[in-house]
């Protein structure tokens, strides 16, 4: 069945589902073997790949990165592939080949930070090849856009289905996930361990489960 076909059906089967119980259907019935993650180190993309990892933690993840990682980031990626015991594993810091012959460019884009943090810069990473084996695309870097914006959890680009794993989540219940599982920011954002530990005393009334 084509992508664009299965949205419908699709849309109705994860109707009043979790995101966790949403790519649990993704990974184990809809495309088993056939789903890919592109992640950054921000804090929903831990998120994703925490509910990735306790589903599968097999499932293919591919960490997109400006040309210029820190060590500090290297020091942290490694942190959180080695605490959410993630074993399949692409790290991307330059865009596939280009040809004038693909009808679709399935690309992330990221903010580059210079080095003295004077300034930053988006750039696009180009993930042709890359996606190709994959029939179902997690996008979950989230350096274009703000969290939750989407319309819709699930799209068609080509013959691909793109998700939104965390739709309609705030940045509010991205922290209340993130200190309710006891999963570290990245080292440069420590301000927003500050506010996840402000806002965790209320975390099980108001709820942060996905």
């Amino acid at each position: 069945m084509a992508s664009m076909e299965l949205l419908p059906e699709m849309e109705d089967a994860t109707a009043g589902l979790s995101a966790t119980e949403t790519l649990r259907d993704l990974l184990t019935t809809w495309f088993p073997g056939k789903v890919a993650v592109t992640a950054s180190l921000r804090a929903p993309s831990i998120v994703v790949l925490k509910i990735i990892s306790d589903i599968d933690p097999t499932t293919p993840v591919i960490f997109c990165h400006p040309r210029q990682v820190f060590p500090e980031s290297k020091e942290y990626r490694a942190e959180i592939v080695g605490l959410l015991g993630l074993t399949n594993i692409k790290v991307v810091t330059r865009s596939d080949p280009l040809t004038g012959k693909r009808a679709f460019e399935r690309c992330e884009r990221l903010w580059s930070e210079t080095p003295g943090g004077t300034g930053r810069a988006k750039q696009t990473i180009h993930l042709n090849d890359t996606l190709a084996p994959y029939k179902c695309w997690i996008k979950a870097a989230y350096h274009d856009r703000t969290v939750g914006s989407a319309d819709q959890r699930f799209h068609c680009y080509g013959d691909m289905v793109i998700v939104d794993a965390l739709r309609g989540r705030s940045k509010e219940l991205i922290d209340r996930f993130m200190q309710a599982h006891d999963l570290p920011y990245h080292p440069k954002i420590s301000h927003r361990k500050k506010r996840a530990q402000a806002v965790q005393a209320d975390a099980t009334e108001i709820g942060w489960h996905f």
